[in-house]
Parts: structure tokens; C-alpha cells; sequence
């Protein structure tokens, strides 16, 4: 019976200890489980919230290489129809890196033409670099002109971090200044935009498909290696010297959509460290939680309202008071979250007076992309207005008071100066 108990006691000890800390073990799971990969820059980005989920350097400029075509498809998508008729130009037919026109005899020529459907899939499936020139030259009429639309969308669409120079994503060795450039969380942002376009959305669902050419048939493969796997619905892809091995996907699982990019991985020997690495993250996203990032009670800063001294007239003046969370604030704890993370006051043109009566407000908590609209307070009462101008106050109670007294006086003197004049009357 001793042991017995002996064994409770230690039993219960040993819970005693380690209870309090059970609650940490989830807030800190989604830090320590963060998946290590290859690639320089990553993100996962809900897809209907804006919320970013997992960050790895999102924020650093970097060659997007071929990813670059989904802006490219964007704009073509929302210039053109199926059914339209590209035609080569002879610059675009003059590409050789990565074409369509290595798969035809002798070649294109200016002049041949494809559908819009077909250039598409081009672009979409195989990556065909003549392909996204054709998108570019159809539309703008020409590559420069075509690059100051897709920086005037990009910037349209939040993704005010990237500049773009060329319609596919190839780099000029002899200048590495002069390639397009973005960060993964710009990148998200115009791979929502892009997926969001049903043309584009179908077909990089595709795993193959035909394109007709001069009168011959092309088989198109996908270069998405994660193609209906794991939720994966789509996908682009892209390589080049400086971006190294990129790929921006599209995920459902349990109808929660997410887009993943990686950036700057490496190839490889089979070309699937990009593809691991999308994996790596996507399946952490689906899993990970949110912990704390503020706290009911906490100070946020402080604002400056204004008020009337005498409440609805007087002089204009100011009250600083702060600003108090009046709920718990939770987010998905990465490098973008916490660098960009605010919580703000929503509407600053408030009256002091009315503040000091119902101190409620709502706050503004926004990450990037995302908001959400949370609880909170103004710390301050009716009693530190008069505290803030209690001189000015007490003067002006001292003036009424001293003011009645003077009339008090003078009705008095009025008083008794009537009564010594009706006395004198009545003497006479």
C-alpha cells in the first residue's frame, strides 16, 4: 500500500511539472517542424485569405527564369481569345533556346500562325520560350512594350518588388542586370491572379497535350512533375543559370487552396529538388497552426485625438492615449510574418470626448496581403481631459464664481439703492 501510494505521488508530481508546459508544445511545433530546403527563397500563401503560411527569405529579389510566364499567359489571357491567330514575327521565330520551332522541319518563319489555344498550351505546358514572344508581340506589338504592361500589372496586383524585361524569363548572361527580377511573395501574388483565369487554370492542368504547327502535330508533356499528386492541380515551371530551378504551385486539399513558390533550387541529377522542396512545404502548410502574436491587454501604440476644450466649442486641442488589444491575436510564425506584421488603428478621426464615453474601436491586424479586422480599446477616460487642462478649468470655474458674485453685488446695490429711494419719497 505504500509503494502504491509512493508511485501516485510520484505519478502526480511528474504531471504537476510538465502540464504547464504542454500548452507551449504546439505554439512552438509549427517553428521547429519548418521543412529545410534547397531552394534560396520560398512561401506558401493561402490563396483565398492572402495568409502566408510558410516563409523562407520571400522577400529577397531574385530571376524568376520561366515562371515569369504566368504573368506573360495573364496578360495574353486577358487580350485574347481561343479561337484568335498568332503569327510568328521574325523575331520570334529567330528564338532557338527551348521552342516549338525545333520540333517542326525547316523551322518556322514569320507569318506561320497558331491558335491562341494552342500558344497556351505552349507556354503553359512545354514552357516554349517563341511561344511567350508570340503572347508578347500579339498584344503589345512588341517585347518593350509588352514589359512596361506586365510592370504595370505586377504592380496592379501587389507585387510591387519585381521588375520584368521579357516576356519567358531568359537571362543575358552579358548583362545580369537587365533580367527579370521578383521575390516569392510578389510571385504568389501574380500566381493567385494567373490561377484565378480559367484559360490558364485548365490548361496547366493538362498533362499533355496536342498543338498544331504548319499543318504538323506537336505532343506537348508536362514539365510539372507533381501533377495530381498530393492535391497538386497545376503548376510552372523554370530553370536558368542565375534563378536556378523554380517552380510556382497550385494546391487543393480538402477544399483549401494554397500557392506555393520556390526559388533558386538546385536542379540536380533528374530535376526533382524543386519538386521535393514544393512538396516539402506544401505538406507542412496544411499542417501547421497558428500561435500567438499579441495578446488581450497588450499595448499596440499610441494615438493622438482631438477635442474641443468646452466639448462642442473652444479651442482645438490634443490627447495622446494608448491603444490596448482587447483580444488574443494569432498568426502562422515565419521570417515575412514577422517583418510585416501591424495592428493599426482603423479609423484615427475620432473625437476624444466620444472616445472617453465608449473606448471600443476596432484595430486592423494585416500581414502582406491579408487583414482582419480585431477588438480593442483607448485607454482613456473623461477624467484625464480635465486632469490634461485643469488650470485652464479652474480659472474658468474661478471667473463664473468670481462673475455671480459681482452680479450678486450689483443686484444688491440695485436692491437697497431702490429701497433708500422709495423712503426718501415718502418722506417728503
Amino acid at each position: 500500500m505504500t509503494k502504491k501510494f509512493f508511485k501516485g505521488m510520484v505519478l502526480l508530481l511528474c504531471l504537476t511539472l510538465i502540464l504547464p508546459f504542454t500548452g507551449n508544445i504546439k505554439a512552438f511545433a509549427s517553428e521547429l517542424e519548418a521543412p529545410q530546403i534547397i531552394g534560396g527563397s520560398a512561401i506558401t500563401m493561402d490563396m483565398d485569405t492572402g495568409e502566408v503560411i510558410f516563409s523562407k527569405n520571400a522577400d529577397v529579389k531574385r530571376s524568376p527564369a520561366s515562371t515569369t510566364k504566368l504573368l506573360t499567359s495573364l496578360l495574353f489571357a486577358e487580350n485574347k481569345t481561343k479561337g484568335d491567330l498568332i503569327s510568328y514575327t521574325d523575331n520570334s521565330a529567330s528564338i532557338t533556346e527551348t521552342t516549338l520551332s525545333g520540333y517542326i522541319a525547316g523551322g518556322v518563319k514569320a507569318g506561320d500562325t497558331m491558335t491562341a489555344d494552342d500558344v497556351m498550351k505552349a507556354v503553359m505546358i512545354f514552357s516554349a520560350n517563341d511561344a511567350s514572344v508570340l503572347m508578347a508581340e500579339s498584344v503589345a506589338g512588341s517585347v518593350e512594350a509588352f514589359a512596361k504592361m506586365m510592370n504595370e500589372k505586377a504592380k496592379e496586383l501587389g507585387a510591387t518588388n519585381s521588375n520584368f524585361v521579357n516576356p519567358n524569363g531568359l537571362e543575358d548572361p552579358t548583362n545580369p542586370n537587365n533580367n527579370n527580377s521578383t521575390t516569392a511573395h510578389d510571385l504568389a501574388l501574380i500566381g493567385i491572379a494567373a490561377y484565378k483565369n480559367d484559360w490558364i487554370r485548365e490548361t496547366m492542368a493538362l498533362e499533355d497535350a496536342p498543338v498544331y504547327l504548319n499543318g504538323g502535330r506537336i505532343d506537348l508533356e508536362t514539365r510539372n512533375k507533381n501533377l495530381n499528386k498530393d492535391g497538386n492541380l497545376g503548376g510552372k515551371t523554370g530553370t536558368e543559370t542565375l534563378a536556378g530551378h523554380c517552380f510556382v504551385g497550385f494546391y487543393n486539399r480538402d477544399g483549401r487552396n494554397l500557392v506555393t513558390v520556390v526559388l533558386g533550387s538546385d536542379y540536380g541529377s533528374d530535376g526533382t529538388n524543386v519538386f521535393n522542396d514544393t512538396k516539402a512545404v506544401a505538406d507542412y502548410s496544411y499542417t501547421a497552426t497558428k500561435v500567438a502574436y499579441k495578446a488581450n491587454g497588450d499595448e499596440i501604440g499610441n494615438v493622438d485625438l482631438s477635442y474641443k476644450l468646452f466639448r462642442f466649442f473652444g479651442p482645438t486641442k490634443t490627447i495622446t492615449a494608448p491603444v490596448i488589444l482587447a483580444q488574443d491575436v494569432e498568426y502562422y510564425k515565419n521570417d515575412y510574418n514577422d517583418a510585416n506584421a501591424t495592428i493599426s488603428l482603423s479609423n484615427t478621426d475620432i473625437d476624444a470626448w466620444k472616445t472617453a464615453s465608449n473606448n471600443n474601436v476596432d484595430l486592423t491586424f494585416s500581414i502582406g496581403n491579408f487583414t482582419e479586422t480585431v477588438k480593442g480599446t483607448i485607454g482613456l477616460t473623461t477624467g484625464q481631459i480635465f486632469k490634461a487642462n485643469l488650470p485652464i478649468y479652474a480659472a474658468v470655474i474661478i471667473g463664473i464664481i468670481v462673475a455671480v458674485v459681482l452680479v450678486v453685488i450689483i443686484i444688491n446695490l440695485i436692491i437697497k439703492s431702490g429701497s433708500r429711494n422709495k423712503r426718501n419719497r415718502y418722506y417728503r
